[in-house]
């Protein structure tokens, strides 16, 4: 029987949007894959914990509206059969609930003092008693057509067509660290995921609201390290894996309505979600060193300058339609120099720079173009570099939308340098990060 107060966050749940909150993820840093592991760790960290079993809503109360079968929703759909039951809570015949990433792993007792891991629902699914005993604790990994088949049921529309190997069914051999689990095909991408998220959200120390201990849990497809951290009790660090194999099933099966689902559920008691599931290209990044990086965009166009030299700025325009970046350095005085003003580059009275080039990525490789005889607001001739463009070169690196290095070469006076520069103001941070 579903309590009156989970009742009303099911209702919350069903009509909410299964998109993440836009400003969630904004102190993300992608520039390195330890720099967005960090990151995403301070965002999803420190959630509210329910508990395991409980008078109060529990970890069934959330579970039973997470898997929640959409052709019948007084029923369940459980991971690895696919099969559909009666919601009947805890202590039935048919299901129980499975921790992706086995508690024997780092985290096996649920005692007195608050076990985070334990109890956290982005890696607890409804399972088939018989399938979730079979798992035990095997790790996950392919298994090939002389494993025992674990066949999947006909339900929402998917699962139960069998197959010659590995068809839609689950596969298995071996006993539990030396084991191996293959997840069928249509809630892989799932599972790896599940234990994606729990790499990054348990990095150990404690939680920063309880201060209750939590474990630093890692990825890895080193069975000898799992091994040894399956001691019966509560270890610093757990092990889990495949990793390889993880990133592969991550790829095989993408994020789907029934994940959105579940996941939409458990972040609504939960308080944090899983970073995997909103964006699956980050899992490239921490897990493969593959980071997108930072690509230069129309949100760019702005003032810019240099603190430490003031009296000089940068207008950066860029063209994205074009592929193309116009940047125009100036300096800027109250009064024109004096008559017999010797300038550092050009006329007495020269304030411009020029230069325009291609972009990709995050860097732009521009020509200068030194321009002279112009006045203004007098019509007059104006001269350029002959040809055009040919007065050297300014890179503009960009490392973020508020950060950018400028490198220059000045071949008509033999000068080279760089000058680190940010925005003027910082009203267009917000569309750049959009775009």
């Amino acid at each position: 029987m579903i309590r009156p107060f989970v009742f009303f966050l099911l209702l919350n749940v069903i009509v909410s949007s299964s998109h993440a909150d836009s400003d969630y993820y904004g102190n993300v840093d992608t520039s390195t894959p330890q720099a967005m592991r960090d990151s995403l760790h301070e965002i999803v960290d420190d959630h509210t914990r329910f508990p395991y079993t409980s008078a109060s809503t529990d970890t069934w109360d959330v579970l039973e509206i997470a898997d929640e079968d959409q052709d019948n929703r007084n029923n369940i759909i459980t991971i690895y059969r696919n099969a559909t039951f009666l919601k009947l809570h805890g202590g039935n015949d048919f299901y129980n609930r499975e921790h992706t990433w086995p508690n024997s792993y780092g985290f096996p007792d649920n005692g007195p003092s608050l076990n985070y891991p334990y109890t956290d629902m982005h890696h607890l699914f409804l399972s088939d008693i018989d399938y979730n005993f079979n798992r035990s604790n095997k790790p996950y990994d392919d298994c090939g057509s002389g494993c025992f088949e674990y066949v999947t049921q006909a339900v929402n529309g998917r699962g139960g067509a069998g197959g010659a190997y590995p068809g839609d069914s689950n596969w298995a051999d071996g006993a539990y660290t030396d084991g191996r689990w293959e997840t069928w095909v249509g809630r892989r991408g799932d599972v790896a995921r599940a234990l994606m998220y729990m790499d990054v959200r348990y990095a150990g120390g404690t939680h920063g609201i309880t201060g209750y201990a939590e474990p630093d849990l890692i990825l890895t497809d080193d069975r000898t390290l799992m091994e040894q951290s399956n001691t019966g009790v509560n270890e610093d660090v757990g092990y889990m894996g495949l990793l390889s194999v993880l990133l592969q099933w991550h790829k095989q099966d993408p994020v789907d309505s029934v994940e959105i689902r579940h996941h939409e559920t458990v972040a609504s008691f939960q308080g944090n979600r899983n970073p995997f599931i909103d964006h699956p290209e980050w899992a490239a990044c921490i897990f493969e060193s593959n980071c997108p990086g930072f690509q230069i965009n129309a949100g760019l166009n702005d003032a810019w300058y240099n603190p430490a030299t003031s009296g000089q700025g940068f207008f950066i325009t860029v063209f994205p339609d074009l592929g193309m970046v116009s940047l125009a350095w100036f300096t800027y005085d109250t009064a024109l120099p004096v008559e017999d003003a010797q300038a550092n580059l050009g006329d007495a009275g020269h304030r411009w720079i020029t230069a325009l080039g291609p972009f990709t990525g995050n860097q732009a490789i521009m020509n200068i173009d030194i321009t002279s005889g112009g006045l203004f607001d007098t019509a007059s001739e104006v001269r350029h570099t002959e040809p055009e463009g040919s007065d050297g070169t300014i890179k503009l690196t960009f490392d973020s939308c508020n950060s950018a290095l400028i490198e220059y070469d000045i071949t008509s006076i033999n000068r080279q340098g760089s000058v680190p520069i940010q925005r003027v103001a910082n009203d267009n941070i917000a569309l750049c990060e959009a775009l």
